[in-house]
């Protein structure tokens, strides 16, 4: 068997959950005005920043003002002066995107060959070391040749030797020390 609440009781708990998201957002909201009434009222506190706050505003209202009197004077005017602006400003942003492009394919194409350079010299690295391993190997070859060479010879030398040794045993005189002196 499941848990499962009442109809009732189901309604009731999404109508808490729904006025819990509401009071946090109100709380939210509450926080982010008491936020902003307090910058101003530290804003407004010194008399240098209030005549800032004025003279910016009383700036803003006059530009604001003058274009409206522009606009009602002469409506086609102002018109085909935003419109002026709107193209000079396309222009110029169409003319720093063509540099920007002419740079980016400058540069890709130095890119492109650097690239290139760069993977041809790999290439001959690649091949270099491949033939200075091969050259290694042969004198590997010789090394151990020059060896083999060498271990034989000390064993044919050493038996040579020793055979001369047997032979001159048999001919060399008694080394016995003795007591007595001799004449």
């Amino acid at each position: 068997m499941t848990n499962q609440l009442p109809e009732n009781q189901t309604e009731k708990t999404e109508l808490t959950d729904q006025n819990k998201n509401k009071s946090k957002k109100g709380k939210l909201t509450l926080a982010i005005t008491a936020g902003a009434v307090a910058g101003g009222i530290a804003v407004m506190a010194t008399p240098s920043a209030r005549n800032k706050v004025k003279e910016k505003s009383s700036s803003t209202r006059n530009s604001v003002s003058q274009y409206v009197a522009d606009v009602k004077a002469d409506p086609s005017g102002a018109k085909n002066d935003l419109m002026q602006r709107i193209q000079k400003t396309a222009s110029i942003t169409k003319e720093a995107l063509n540099k920007i492009q002419n740079i980016l394919d400058e540069q890709g194409k130095d890119i492109k060959e650097k690239v290139e350079d760069v993977t041809e010299e790999s290439q001959d690295i690649v091949s270099t070391a491949k033939e200075a391993g091969e050259e290694l190997k042969d004198v590997g070859e010789k090394v151990k040749e020059a060896k083999e060479e060498l271990t034989d010879s000390g064993k044919d030398e050493a038996a040579a030797s020793s055979e001369a040794g047997k032979k001159d045993d048999d001919n060399d005189t008694d080394h016995t020390i003795t007591k007595t002196p001799i004449n």
